[in-house]
Formats: structure tokens, sequence, C-alpha cells
């Protein structure tokens, strides 16, 4: 299949991300946003106080000496999470990135009074104006993601790949999200004759490299698209991961990337044990009325107990035996054989289904985080038999086990049950290399969504993507 010609309009729309229209909109949402974060403080005190009393004129005198400092702090805060740049994102990326904003602003407004020794702006008023706050900053933010679809450009994606079964693979990875991130899929073409891949890049506003190209046509890929303005994603190796975070120490004139050795501090870990602790126990004691109906319901369901047992693998290669309400037919593997899940999988339950969506099949493992055999976030835990397997054939593979398994994670929230093993590292090194008290609180509020009932995302019909098996030549 030839590749269509851009049009002079489509050339000219390429240009959006930097026209002024697009600086004046990123410009628009700051003076809307700061606009917000003082309107919800000051609702809430005429919700709050009757305007009759000195108490009220007191605390919104309070207040306005605490604005400009409040107004610079939620400045910094816009630029720090990146909250104009609305370029391929997606609505859970702007409520998230308003939840942090939100937390942040009422921290700095309960700092601020303290600070400067006055403090008549009531405890009460703060937590109301934050939930006004985060309130309208959503909408503010899902309405800008809007607009911003139509200032930006619909994005052109070209992947580049090793095989036609690498691209294959790609492509049933990003199908989904393509036209939630506003993107056209032009195609495919291997990375075997770069001047040629050059020449259809032309035609491209963004490319997604595999990581199966070597690492010389990769650089020279880079370049070309940092030369070019491109849009670049890039399927990470795992050498790649290595890179995530580093401090640069200088040698003289020299400066060199050091990157230290996985895993947790002493005090990361002791303050992650205190959280696993207390955060099962209390998950143990308000899910009990529903842990006991699941294992009521597995029971009627099919024949067998409603909870088994598997051995796992966790921190530094440990065997643990993980608990989980039962979603397949009793003896499964001795009935069908052991091989990894699929969402066919004729050996899973009408209940079992259900259950496995919406990741309640997992509750029982709150036991697991209370022995200390589990975190509540982490990798994901493999069984002894497979980590052999991928440790063989997946370099750095191992490199997961610096840290203990975990209840969730990165790879349960944006992974599958079949996701490939190369994913589902590419995540756990991310989580490792990026570990912090405050990513773990996160990854669990995200953990919430992914707890809804999800759709087959292979089960897409759509027109734009009917004709999707083609190299572009």
């Amino acid at each position: 299949m030839k590749l269509r010609q851009l049009s002079q309009n489509e050339k000219l729309m390429l240009n959006r991300r930097h026209s002024p229209n697009a600086h004046f909109f990123k410009l628009l949402y700051i003076v809307v946003e700061l606009f917000v974060v003082n309107i919800s403080f000051i609702a809430s005190l005429y919700i709050l106080y009757d305007k009759r009393i000195e108490t009220f004129g007191q605390s919104l005198s309070d207040y306005f000496h605490s604005s400009p400092y409040l107004t610079v702090a939620a400045l910094l805060y816009i630029d720090y999470l990146g909250m104009t740049h609305f370029f391929r994102k997606n609505s859970t990326d702007v409520v998230s990135s308003a939840f942090q904003f939100t937390f942040l602003v009422t921290i700095t407004s309960a700092a601020i009074p303290y600070i400067f020794q006055y403090y008549l702006f009531s405890r009460w008023s703060i937590v109301l104006g934050s939930v006004l706050m985060m309130v309208l900053t959503s909408l503010w933010s899902m309405l800008c993601l809007k607009i911003s679809k139509v200032i930006y450009s619909k994005g052109k994606l070209l992947i580049v790949a090793a095989t036609p079964e690498d691209a294959d693979r790609l492509y049933m990875k990003v199908r989904g999200e393509l036209r939630m991130l506003h993107i056209n899929y032009l195609g495919y073409t291997l990375a075997d004759d770069l001047p040629h891949v050059f020449s259809l890049l032309k035609h491209s506003t963004e490319v997604m490299v595999s990581s199966m190209v070597s690492e010389i046509d990769r650089s020279q890929l880079f370049l070309y698209c940092a030369n070019t303005d491109k849009t670049i994603y890039v399927v990470p190796q795992f050498s790649d991961l290595i890179y995530i975070k580093f401090r640069i120490i200088q040698f003289q004139d020299m400066p060199t990337f050091m990157i230290d050795s996985l895993g947790l501090t002493f005090q990361q870990r002791l303050l992650k044990r205190i959280f696993d602790v207390l955060f099962s126990i209390l998950a143990l004691v308000f899910t009990a009325p529903l842990q006991l109906v699941i294992a009521i319901m597995v029971r009627m369901d099919s024949h067998g107990p409603a909870i088994y047992s598997q051995e796992r693998i966790t921190k530094s290669g440990k065997v643990y035996k993980v608990y989980k309400f039962r979603t397949m037919v009793e003896q499964a593997e001795e009935k069908f054989g052991a091989y990894q899940s699929s969402i066919d999988d004729q050996r899973v339950t009408k209940i079992g289904k259900t259950l496995r969506n919406t990741h309640l099949d997992e509750l029982p493992q709150f036991l697991n985080i209370l022995k200390g055999d589990l975190s509540a976030v982490g990798p994901r835990s493999d069984r002894p038999t497979t980590v052999g397997e991928f440790e063989e054939n997946i370099p750095g593979y191992h490199q997961r086990l610096k840290v203990k398994a975990g209840l969730t994670g990165l790879a349960q929230i944006y992974g599958k049950y079949n996701s490939d093993p190369e994913d589902k590292l590419r995540f756990d090194m991310m989580y490792i290399k990026n570990y912090s008290f405050l990513s773990d609180m996160k990854i669990i509020l995200q953990t919430i969504k992914t707890m809804m009932p999800s759709r087959n995302d292979y089960n897409i019909q759509d027109e734009n993507y009917q004709n999707w098996e083609f190299r572009i030549k």
C-alpha cells in the first residue's frame, strides 16, 4: 500500500502545537486555574461563615494576606506537574494531575498562615476549599483536554520494527489507545534500510521504535526525529531502564552517570513495612463481608474450594504460597495443563471471569501482606517454574526480585493477565527505579480504577483500524 502524500493544509496542521493559538491556550489555562484556586477558598468562607460575624471578616482578611503567596506556589505547581501539557494525554492523566495539584496547594494553604503567624482561616474552610478546587480543576482540565484536540493536529504514527511479526505485536498493543490519544495509524516499516525509513518519516508526525531495533539504528532514528521535530515513542530495552534515575558525578571535566544498585534503603523498607501492616489490617477488616460473599459465590458456581494457594516468588527468590479466590475449575492444570491464561481461557469459571476483571480474586492476598510475603505495592509475583524460563530469555529479569512482590503495582495497573513478560519487566523496573512512598500512594489510588469492569481491548471494531496489517513501502 502506498503512503498518501500530505496536503498543504495537513502540513500546516503539523505546526499547530507551536502556534500562537497553542501558546495563548496554555496561558489561558494558567490564568483560569489560578482563579479557580482562589475562588475555591473564598467560596468556602462564604459557605461556612455568616458574613455578619467578625470571624468571617478576619478569615477573609487572612486569606487575602495568604493569597499572593498561594498564587505563586500554585503557579510553580502547575509548571512542576506539567498541567499545561495536554499533548497526547488522556482523561486519567489530567485528573491525576488535578489530584496531585490540589494536594500540594492544600498543604501550602495550611502552611502559609502558620509561617506568617496569623491563623483564622479554619481547617474546615481549607477542607471545603480543597474539595471545590479538586472538582473545578478536574472539570477545567477535562474541558481543556477536549479543546486541545481541536488546537493540536491529529497525529500520524509510523511504527519502525525489526520484523513484520514485531510490527504486528506493537500494533496490537497501541491500537486501543490511538483514538483516545488523537492519533491515526499510518502503517509500519522495517529498520533494514534507514535512508528509506527516513524518507517515510517525512510523512509522519510521530514514530514508535521497537526495542528489537539495533542500538546503532535506534540512535540514528532518534537523532533524525530530534532534528525534524518528530514525537518519539521508544519501547525500552533493559539497558534503557537502567538510566531512568541516576546521579551526575563529575571527574574533572568529564561528567558521568552514577547508576546505583537497585533496591530500597533501610528507611524505605521500614516505612513500607509499617504501612503494609496497617493497610492490610484495615483492608482485611473492611473487606471481610465482601470476601465472605465472594467465597460463597465461588463455591456455588463450581465444585472445589473457594480459596486456593500456589507457589510464587518474591524478594531474593524466596518461595511463598499466595492465597487467591479460585477463578478456574478445580484441578485446572491437571485437566488442561499449565500455561499462561488468555482472554478466552476455557479453564476460567463464570464467576472467575468477573473476579479477574475486577481483581477481586486477589483480596485474600492481604493475608500474605500481613505475613510479610508481599508488599501492598511492588512487582507482580511469578511462579518459580516461569521465573527460570524468563530469566533465560529476558536479560535482567531477575532484577525485579530486588524488592518484595506486590499485590498491586505498575504492571498490575497498566498490564493484563496475558501481558508479555518483557512488558511486565519494563513496568517493574520503572517502579523500582522511581520508588517513593508517595508513588505507592498514587498506585494504590490508581488501582481503584482498574477494579472497574473493563471492555475487551481485543474486540475493537473500528473502520479506521480494519486494514492494519500493511507495510509502508
